[in-house]
């Protein structure tokens, strides 16, 4: 409708100019005016027309489409940051080496001496600590393991460990570690202790045989001096010793 108007405009004004320039020249000599009605005319059509354009292109724009959300508006949450992999408080405990200890590995027993109620020397053991049996540390070895109680007829210490869901880790049954070719310090028999050879003392002695399962010395080595053993009769054990050697106080 709007071009219509503008194109109506134009060509009542296009009209208008030819008649003016054709009409005859007054006696002045100058084409007379276009009349006030063409005039007019000419400007209501072209407002009319340009009124209807912009009108129709205003009301022809669609209004922007927007999302509708249903609910309660939220804040947004912070900013994430990125993190590391969480690390855990809790780690793994690892095995107790001395559950993994067998019959005839050695430990180092810590001893402390000190006295029972009647004054008599004793001995107080502290925990076992696996060591090469070659080591002079290693004053004990294992002579059996497992939950039923010690009955090996060597064994003279004890020591076991249980988680604390009442599981048995570790039951370790101890014998002191009489050694071939090893010396001694036998000051305390009862507790003795392992020493370098060249150690001086009345009671360093150096073992030439141990003998399970043996409550005599008729078949400890002998020397120039001949032999000197020292019997544990209810380990049934025997120990040799040089013949020159004084063991015991």
């Amino acid at each position: 409708m709007a071009v219509v108007l503008l194109m109506s405009a134009a060509i009542v004004g296009l009209a208008a100019m030819r008649r003016l320039r054709r009409a005859p020249l007054d006696r002045t000599g100058a084409r007379p005016r276009a009349g006030v009605t063409v005039r007019a005319v000419i400007s209501t059509l072209a407002v009319l027309g340009w009124v209807i354009l912009l009108t129709g292109v205003g009301s022809g724009l669609s209004p922007l489409t927007r999302d509708t959300v249903a609910g309660t508006p939220v804040a947004a949450p912070p900013e994430l940051i990125q993190a590391g992999m969480p690390a855990t408080s809790a780690k793994p405990h690892a095995p107790d080496p001395l559950a993994a200890l067998r019959i005839g590995d050695c430990v180092e027993v810590p001893i402390e001496q000190a006295s029972d109620p009647t004054g008599a020397p004793s001995w107080k053991a502290g925990a076992p600590d696996p060591v090469d049996c070659t080591s002079l540390d290693a004053n004990y070895r294992v002579v059996q393991t497992g939950p039923a109680p010690c009955s090996d007829p060597l064994w003279h210490l004890e020591s076991s460990r249980h988680s604390k869901a009442g599981a048995l880790i570790y039951h370790l049954c101890l014998a002191f570690d009489w050694r071939t070719g090893f010396c001694y310090d036998t000051a305390h028999l009862d507790e003795p202790s392992k020493v370098d050879c060249g150690t001086p003392g009345d009671h360093i002695v150096q073992a030439t045989a141990v003998l399970e399962n043996t409550v005599g010395g008729g078949s400890c080595p002998r020397d120039g001096a001949g032999a000197v053993w020292v019997v544990w009769d209810q380990r049934r054990l025997t120990v040799c010793f040089r013949g020159s050697d004084r063991p015991g106080p």
